[in-house]
């Protein structure tokens, strides 16, 4: 009995082996045009996924580029100079460097008025002016 199971069993795997043998056979003799659809398919969804992915990268980029110009314009801000600094005519500015130089080099106001031939009151205004932002500069430094 057992005898007769074992070989039924073994027809039964050799059959089974037979028939994918037989089924990979027609496979291989199908139309190619079966392989080619499949393909078609496949590089159509891939294309499809590819314009989503660059979408949503164009949309990544886009939005990081609106922040980064909104940071931009905001350190601007903080840092731009103020409109009082901005309507100083580039002579003045260069007049203000030079009384700023000659203060720090240990020359009194008197003298830099008479040097620059410029008017006391506008050097004093400078250098008193030039002081308290040091004063304010080393303030904040310490805080």
């Amino acid at each position: 009995m057992e005898l007769l199971l074992v070989a039924i069993s073994i027809v039964l795997l050799l059959m089974n082996v037979l028939l994918m043998l037989t089924v990979k056979k027609q496979r291989m003799d199908e139309d190619p045009t079966g392989v080619h659809e499949s393909m078609a398919e496949f590089v159509a969804q891939l294309e499809k996924e590819n314009d989503e992915l660059y979408d949503k990268l164009i949309a990544y980029v886009k939005e990081s580029e609106i922040h980064l110009t909104k940071r931009i314009e905001s350190l601007e801000e903080n840092f731009a100079p103020s409109s009082k600094e901005a309507e100083i005519p580039e002579e003045a500015s260069v007049e203000t460097k030079k009384i700023i130089q000659l203060s720090r080099q240990g020359f009194s106001t008197k003298q830099i008025a008479k040097v620059l031939q410029t008017d006391h009151g506008k050097v004093e205004l400078v250098v008193k002016l030039n002081n308290k932002q040091q004063v304010n500069f080393k303030e904040d430094e310490v805080l």
